[in-house]
């Protein structure tokens, strides 16, 4: 099964395409910029363009000071709580015979050379994680289709940084994974598996999103293994979670998301874990423990 990955830059990205590397028969390897040019404008001149903005130039004035002496107090900026997956989240590790693209621009995934350069691959499925949305016709190119690792339960929480939300919502038995197949809208194609990782009164955002992005690879190996052998029954998402745009997640989200860690989220939900994690398990779409029960069973009876 050809497969060709999209992804961007970002540490768990670069980590799904380095896994799905020594997994799967990949092709070629599409690394996506999504991170604009910074102003280098002089300071006089940022300035002046909030000197008809009073009020606007006060809050960059006040951003800049709470980037400046208070941003780096905080929980998630200490080191030892930092996201890392290692070497292999730090760079892309191409083996021989696989294809790398960089894409300039912002999120120019769907420019005609890049499309172009695609389909010369011919893939059999395209496996993405972190990527723009694309377009009809890159999700044309190939024959079984395109596959996206969503850092969410679809049916819940959708969009960007969903592990996030949910223990900012206090919602932590939502925190988990899906791979679809890919449509034009956001995280709402057929669900080929969810899942959930294991959830410990120690964990944080940055470690239970690694959780999710180790599962996520799990899944999305498997779902290719599934589609070469003509096993892949996947089902339609019937209930939408709610859609988390990229602006949402602001720095005061992001602190009262670690705030509920200090306040007991997890402990909190863990003494009552059964009952708050009913109604998650019950509407799970192709739970992926399920799956891995079944291979145990099946590796165990031939010892």
């Amino acid at each position: 099964m050809r497969t060709l990955v999209v992804v961007s830059p970002d540490k768990s990205d670069v980590f799904f395409a380095n896994r799905l590397m020594e997994s799967l028969n990949v092709v070629g390897v599409v690394v996506e910029n999504q991170t604009p040019e910074r102003d280098r404008s002089s300071l006089f001149r940022k300035a002046g363009k909030y000197a008809l903005s009073p009020g606007k130039f006060i809050q960059k004035s006040l951003d800049v000071l709470d980037r400046t002496f208070l941003e780096p107090r905080q929980a998630y900026n200490r080191p030892e709580n930092a996201l890392d997956f290692g070497v292999e989240g730090r760079r892309l590790i191409a083996g021989e015979g696989v294809e790398v693209l960089h894409t300039k621009g912002v999120n120019a995934i769907n420019a005609p050379e890049y499309r172009e350069w695609m389909q010369n691959l011919r893939p059999d499925v395209i496996a993405v994680c972190g990527a723009s949305i694309m377009k009809a016709e890159l999700l044309s190119i190939p024959t079984h289709g395109v596959l996206n690792l969503h850092g969410g339960l679809s049916q819940f929480y959708r969009g960007l940084f969903t592990t996030d939300w949910a223990i900012h919502n206090r919602e932590p038995e939502c925190v988990g994974a899906t791979v679809h197949f890919v449509s034009e809208g956001v995280d709402d194609g057929d669900v080929v598996y969810q899942g959930r990782p294991t959830i410990i009164a120690e964990d944080n955002p940055n470690t239970l999103y690694e959780k999710v992005v180790r599962l996520g690879v799990q899944m999305m190996v498997q779902a290719v293994s599934d589609l070469e052998h003509h096993q892949c029954n996947s089902a339609s998402l019937t209930t939408k979670g709610r859609l988390y745009l990229h602006d949402m997640f602001t720095t005061r989200a992001k602190r009262k998301t670690w705030h509920q860690l200090q306040a007991g989220l997890l402990p909190n939900y863990l003494a009552k874990q059964v009952e708050r994690d009913q109604r998650v398990v019950t509407a799970l779409i192709n739970d992926f423990s399920g799956k891995n029960e079944l291979q145990n069973k099946a590796m165990a009876s031939t010892h």
